[in-house]
């Protein structure tokens, strides 16, 4: 939907003992209207590490204030925001590639993520993050199995961002106004350090917004939302051991459309608003109460003595995920098919995940082998009040059959080498195994669990090796030459494999077990000028 708007934004920070970074900015989306801005340009370009590669330092977060994951990482080039103008509808897009199972997030080391239909994928409020490196195309060999798209690599801050040489501890209060829809933002941090090696922040924001206001005086409406945002952080370091533990929560609630991405609502017709009583409530009956809480924990350990042949890092990552959402009282007596879901919905994910590397250095080679392992259990059920006298549907109580419940572990083995031919070429070989065992969860639903038709949520196993092999040239200092190989593989995910329909409704009413994994060939020859 296109709209332009003015949004007018003010900033207030106060700082103990720590610097203050971050202007506010201004954004407008351009319509039919021609509209001329005079003044100068400050450029700001993205740090490009490597072809294929890039980075948003610290200060480039703070610069741009942006109001989600999304809206920051679409400054790197390949990346795009899919989305529409409500919270909670945002999905990133590299070249291509938007599903979550496409892409690999890591917060701190913790893989993140979430799948639902018309929802967004990966929230977290950028005010936590001092960085962001993406790597476009499945050439990451730690990343998630299925990354076709690319990995991004998020850290959160920590106190020695913010304290001076001669500081030990401090504290920053922010806050801001938008117009557009008049949203508040508001956040407090506190931080310290001391000399024995130990260091510790809090971060605490909050966001409350109404609904938006379009260039033409038309109010986007469901687009309001309260969010809450929580980081905490502790670092030790001391010698030859560091050790990192944070811990970030998200909290969204708002009044929502039950397919958050969409653009504006359904136009109400005249038996709408007889069967509800008035417009308003026709229009209230449209939306859903929404409420989305994620949490992530992560145990960073790191081991570098005074040896080349030891360099050992471990991740420990706890995860959590969970969407409900209802519908209008009003909407109870009103007739919801199973691909509306219902009129209430639960959605869960629950990952935990570990990672053990080890770089050694051994003459012109630089070799890591790890090891990781990721179970993710997933949890999706509904009531649905049209069928609370259908046994077939478990009397309305049942997992929607488009998106069942289940459990997929991954394991992996990798080894990387970096061959450093001359000072200027560089040669990068890697070889990963992994292995996929997927567990569906039986529907309560007799519809959807009838052996009879092939309803088989039994336990299924993919494998297979991902080759990459890179070979980069620094022809001088601002240009660089790279050609890369990837054999990446994508094992089927729980939708795919445990999706079924009941027994008349289709030919193929059973499940899925016989899919085989997906694979991809990225091959690339890439001539970047370094900024």
């Amino acid at each position: 939907m296109p709209y332009h708007s003015l949004r007018f934004t003010v900033l207030a920070a106060f700082a103990v003992g720590a610097h203050t970074a971050g202007a506010a900015t201004t954004s407008s989306s351009s319509s039919i209207e021609t509209i001329e801005i005079q003044g100068e340009q400050l450029n700001h370009p993205i740090t490009l590490i490597s072809p294929g590669q890039s980075t948003l330092e610290l200060d480039d977060i703070q610069r741009e204030q942006a109001h989600n994951i999304g809206e920051l990482v679409m400054k790197m080039p390949g990346v795009s925001l899919d989305a529409g103008a409500r919270p909670g509808s945002e999905r990133i897009n590299v070249w291509g590639f938007s599903h979550p199972s496409a892409l690999s997030i890591r917060v701190d080391g913790a893989p993140v993520g979430f799948q639902q239909y018309r929802y967004g994928s990966f929230f977290l409020d950028p005010q936590l993050l001092r960085s962001v490196r993406v790597v476009r195309g499945d050439h990451n060999v730690r990343a998630s199995v299925g990354a076709f798209g690319g990995s991004f690599i998020m850290e959160t801050k920590e106190a020695a961002d913010f304290l001076d040489p001669d500081s030990s501890i401090g504290a920053m209060a922010q806050a801001g106004f938008n117009s557009v829809n008049e949203q508040w933002k508001r956040s407090v941090t506190t931080y310290g350090a001391s000399d024995s090696g130990w260091s510790v922040l809090l971060h605490g924001s909050r966001r409350d917004a109404d609904d938006i206001e379009l260039g033409n005086g038309d109010v986007f409406t469901f687009s309001g939302y309260r969010q809450h945002s929580l980081l905490g952080k502790i670092r030790y370091q001391s010698d030859a051991h560091s050790m990192m533990l944070s811990h970030t929560r998200y909290d969204d609630k708002g009044r929502k459309p039950w397919a958050n991405r969409r653009g504006a609502m359904p136009s109400i017709s005249d038996y709408k608003i007889n069967k509800y009583g008035s417009y308003q409530a026709a229009v209230f009956a449209t939306s859903v109460d929404n409420h989305y809480r994620e949490y992530t924990s992560t145990l960073n350990y790191h081991y570098q003595p005074f040896n080349d042949n030891i360099d050992t890092r471990v991740v420990i990552a706890h995860s959590q995920n969970h969407r409900y959402w209802e519908r209008p009282d009003s909407t109870y007596q009103s007739y919801i098919t199973s691909g509306q879901y219902g009129h209430q919905v639960w959605l869960s994910y629950e990952r935990w995940f570990a990672e053990l590397t080890n770089t050694s250095h051994i003459g012109d080679h630089e070799i890591m082998v790890g090891a990781q392992y990721q179970n993710q259990d997933r949890n999706s059920h509904v009531y649905n009040h049209t069928y609370r006298n259908r046994p077939a549907k478990n009397n309305g109580y049942y997992t929607p059959n488009f998106e069942p419940s289940g459990e997929q572990q991954t394991a992996s083995v990798f080894v990387q080498d970096k061959y450093f031919i001359t000072p200027d070429l560089e040669l990068t070989a890697s070889l990963r195994y992994n292995h996929i065992r997927s567990q569906g969860v039986p529907n309560p639903a007799p519809d959807y669990n009838d052996p009879s038709v092939g309803h088989d949520y039994s336990a299924i196993s993919h494998q297979g090796w991902e080759p990459r092999v890179a070979l980069t040239y620094d022809v001088s200092a601002s240009t660089q030459l790279k050609a890369a190989y990837a054999y990446g593989m994508k094992a089927p995910t729980i939708d795919e494999l445990y999706t079924v329909q009941y027994a008349k409704a289709s030919k193929r009413a059973s499940s899925s077990r016989d899919l085989s994994v997906t694979r991809i060939y990225w091959v690339c020859l890439i001539h970047v000028k370094m900024c």
